[in-house]
């Protein structure tokens, strides 16, 4: 796992370095397309390890828009996924905990109401959806996530050329929401109808959108956070 975590550094580091914040997404193994790993960073291009409890969910649909089955193995510091049959879309649900901080110094992974002194917390939650193939219209559709960024076509994006996405929270479309290739390099923001316009690049793209919600009633966290990944390949 090292050493590919090494590789995947060296290869990506193009498309990461603009991620300030943690995001998660999946990368396919070489000579492997039924297995992924999962992989969480983006403090310049960094990759970091992660308790594998933080993945609540996963869901890999074929171009029918069935759903297959996944299991997961992996160690202490990483996470494969092998998936029955042949995907288009594999969606997930990372969630990285409750950051409290205080006056001074890091952040602590409790909720504010647990940690003495805390004046604000962040409630960290990460979602992702990877496209193994295109020309479904499985991939225009809804997955089901809370947070979510979808295709608005199919057909694969080339380089260079504008794509379409919708975001969406709880099913509706949403305003207002950054997209771009990092949280600070977006390139849009989302209109009435939750569309907006992204360039992609040849090779491995990450679409990023962000969304920071207040929760001032909450004990335990004063804003909620969602961050998005999509992840797709452009020849």
């Amino acid at each position: 796992m090292k050493k590919l975590l090494a590789l995947t550094v060296a290869g990506l580091l193009a498309v990461s370095s603009a991620a300030a914040a943690h995001t998660v997404w999946l990368i396919q193994e070489a000579g492997q397309p039924d297995v992924f790993w999962v992989m969480f960073g983006g403090h310049a291009g960094a990759i970091d390890p992660y308790e594998a409890d933080r993945l609540k969910t996963v869901r890999a649909m074929d171009a029918n828009g069935r759903d297959l089955a996944v299991t997961r193995s992996g160690g202490d510091d990483s996470l494969r996924l092998r998936v029955a049959g042949e995907p288009v879309m594999i969606a997930v649900h990372f969630d990285n905990g409750i950051h409290s901080r205080t006056g001074s110094g890091p952040s602590v992974r409790r909720p504010m109401n647990e940690v003495p002194g805390a004046i604000s917390a962040t409630n960290a939650v990460k979602y992702n959806k990877t496209i193994v193939r295109w020309g479904s219209a499985v991939l225009t559709r809804p997955a089901g996530q809370p947070f979510e960024v979808i295709p608005q076509s199919a057909e694969a994006p080339r380089a260079g050329r504008p794509m379409q996405v919708q975001v969406r929270i709880d099913g509706r479309p949403a305003a207002g929401v950054r997209i771009g290739r990092g949280e600070d390099t977006a390139e849009a923001t989302t209109d009435a109808n939750g569309i907006a316009s992204f360039t992609p690049e040849g090779g491995f793209n990450k679409l990023w959108a962000g969304q920071r919600i207040p929760t001032p009633t909450n004990p335990a966290y004063t804003e909620l956070s969602y961050e998005y990944v999509l992840g797709f390949n452009v020849q």
